[in-house]
């Protein structure tokens, strides 16, 4: 990631793991078309810049607003069957009570050959929003997305222990301007973590995958 980029996110108040979900939103979903359906994001989420601006986007929530279709993810979606060409569903599987049934949903929802584009926390606290169920590894996000239907599915981890460790201490720098000056530090803690131990041990802060119907 640019270190530009990186500081200016800090002074702009957002969390490192925030800035590193906003680049893989904007590296993994900036080529885009046609209908997508974002759910659980409400009326103005943060990373809606980042999508292409010529896309039809349905916007869900669990509560209905201005522009907003209410989904229980605990309920049938309110859509056709293969209406939508892909589905956003970031920083929200916890909030699911069975998250099977919702990604049979998804499935069922996605055209052929349509996608999945997941992002999920791993090293965070707790969210209910207005659940919080769950947190999913590699392993169980991989099981969870082969079982029920999906294919050619790519998981990444996003940051390592310096960024996860930031992650936890954040609420001790409460100003941006000492934010911008440690998450530089928090990524080259990430980058000296061994190739061994990223590959054993690993400790992202969040998981971005990308599948298909």
């Amino acid at each position: 990631m640019p270190i530009g980029q990186l500081i200016h996110g800090a002074l702009s108040g957002k969390s490192i793991g925030r800035i590193l979900f906003n680049e893989q939103v904007r590296s993994q979903c900036g080529g885009l078309s046609g209908r997508v359906l974002d759910l659980a994001g409400g009326q103005n989420p943060s990373y809606l810049g980042l999508l292409p601006a010529s896309l039809e986007v349905t916007r869900t929530n669990h509560v209905a607003s201005e522009g907003v279709k209410r989904v229980d993810f605990d309920e049938p979606f309110p859509f056709v069957d293969s209406s939508y060409d892909a589905v956003l569903l970031f920083n929200a599987l916890y909030i699911a009570d069975d998250a099977d049934k919702l990604l049979q949903e998804i499935f069922r929802t996605l055209k052929k050959g349509g996608r999945l584009f997941l992002s999920s926390p791993f090293i965070a606290n707790e969210m209910p929003e207005p659940h919080d169920y769950a947190r999913y590894t590699y392993e169980g996000l991989e099981r969870l997305l082969k079982r029920n239907g999906f294919k050619n599915i790519n998981i990444r981890r996003v940051g390592e222990r310096g960024s996860a460790a930031m992650t936890i201490l954040s609420p001790y720098f409460g100003f941006n301007i000492i934010r911008a000056l440690v998450y530089p530090l928090a990524m080259l803690f990430d980058i000296l973590v061994p190739a061994r131990v990223r590959r054993e041990h690993p400790t992202p802060v969040l998981y971005f995958c990308v599948c298909s119907k």
